[in-house]
């Protein structure tokens, strides 16, 4: 038998700055160049985002002489989907962009999802750059390089890592949110918490009331904070090798909750309710002090987000559909149940653990509504 070998290394560095500020959306025209150079920028977005802050980095870009479209695509998760992936491509080829184009994603973690994946396997691969306009895109969603679409057996099982070129946050976009998307949001900010800083755990507790009528510098320290907790992780276990798997407290049942209602909830929503099932997994297994549970469901209620199951949710099809979830191997779902709010979870050598299905369905019985 021949052999030939192809010997290939990996140089490339897909290092990436994130800003954050106020005001940061009209100064993004004459960045650009330099943080993403391009022949052309193809604006992607959903139609509720595209109608306000979509026209007006419309025309700002153009008033640069820059040459830049805007695309949209229906609002929402049940949107994120393969169809909507073709459609856009189909878009960018009309548009005759080339790989010496580059995309924006403008928009919340669906937005970010989807452009990212466009990007990285349109033309074998063009850059893209983040522009979240959510506060859960900002915290989490648009640091860390994953994209992907959704399938009717579960959340994000079709996707690719591909790093953006840079996140351009500007929190002055959060102004327009409307209450229950930024509640939403907050519960990544206590998931990290939950799994890295207990600082930021009281900072939550003390601000829960008044978080939503933040003044700009401090949602610029709160998205700050997220995001160097995020980035933290993801710089040591870029494609969830290990350690990454710590970012997935409260997400296995969060990804099952959200396919087996259709997509009626929030994916922070799902999170919240998520975390709230596995920290009473994580005390029964244990881990998680009773006290330290009762904490972390005060604060999600504190927060007006939501830690039972949406009326008419059937435990037992939950269960089911965790077996989809992309984090399972050997086809057993893995669970990340912290040990101690505000330190990395730890089982053996493994943030993440298997639990008996009879466990998961007692737990998602006792949190039903």
């Amino acid at each position: 038998m021949r052999q030939v070998r192809v010997r290939l290394r990996a140089v490339k560095d897909r290092s990436y700055p994130i800003f954050i500020g106020s005001g940061l959306l009209p100064r993004l025209g004459r960045e650009l160049p330099r943080l993403c150079p391009a022949a052309r920028y193809v604006i992607i977005s959903d139609t509720r985002v595209g109608r306000g802050h979509g026209a007006v980095l419309l025309r700002t870009l153009r008033r640069r002489r820059t040459p830049v479209s805007l695309i949209t695509f229906p609002s929402g998760e049940r949107h994120k989907t393969r169809r909507t992936k073709d459609r856009l491509e189909d878009q960018l080829v009309r548009l005759r962009c080339g790989r010496d184009a580059a995309l924006l994603a403008l928009g919340g973690g669906v937005v970010g999802d989807m452009t990212g994946f466009v990007a990285a396997t349109y033309q074998r691969g063009i850059p893209y750059i983040q522009i979240p306009t959510t506060l859960l895109a900002m915290i989490d969603a648009s640091v860390g390089g994953k994209t992907g679409v959704d399938h009717p057996a579960g959340k994000n099982l079709i996707g690719a890592f591909h790093q953006p070129r840079a996140v351009w946050t500007d929190v002055t976009t959060l102004s327009t949110l409307p209450a229950r998307q930024f509640r939403a949001g907050l519960a990544e900010a206590v998931k990290h918490a939950a799994i890295a800083d207990r600082a930021l755990l009281r900072f939550l507790e003390k601000r829960s009331v008044d978080l939503g009528r933040l003044e700009p510098d401090v949602l610029e320290r709160l998205v700050e904070r997220n995001c160097r907790i995020k980035a933290s992780v993801v710089m040591r276990d870029e494609q969830e090798a290990g350690l990454r798997q710590v970012l997935n407290f409260g997400h296995t049942v969060a990804h099952a909750l959200e396919t087996t209602a259709g997509y009626r909830l929030l994916h922070g929503e799902a999170v919240s309710v998520g975390m709230a099932v596995e920290a009473t997994l994580s005390v029964r297994l244990g881990g998680l002090e009773a006290a330290e549970r009762e904490r972390l469901l005060r604060l999600l209620e504190a927060l007006g987000l939501p830690t039972r199951l949406p009326s008419g949710i059937d435990p037992r099809a939950v269960v089911r559909a965790t077996y989809a979830d992309k984090k399972a191997r050997r086809g057993v779902p893995l669970y990340t149940l912290p040990r101690r709010l505000g330190l990395t979870p730890a089982w053996g050598r493994s943030p993440v653990r298997p639990v008996e299905d009879r466990q998961v369905l007692r737990a998602l019985r006792e949190h039903s509504s």
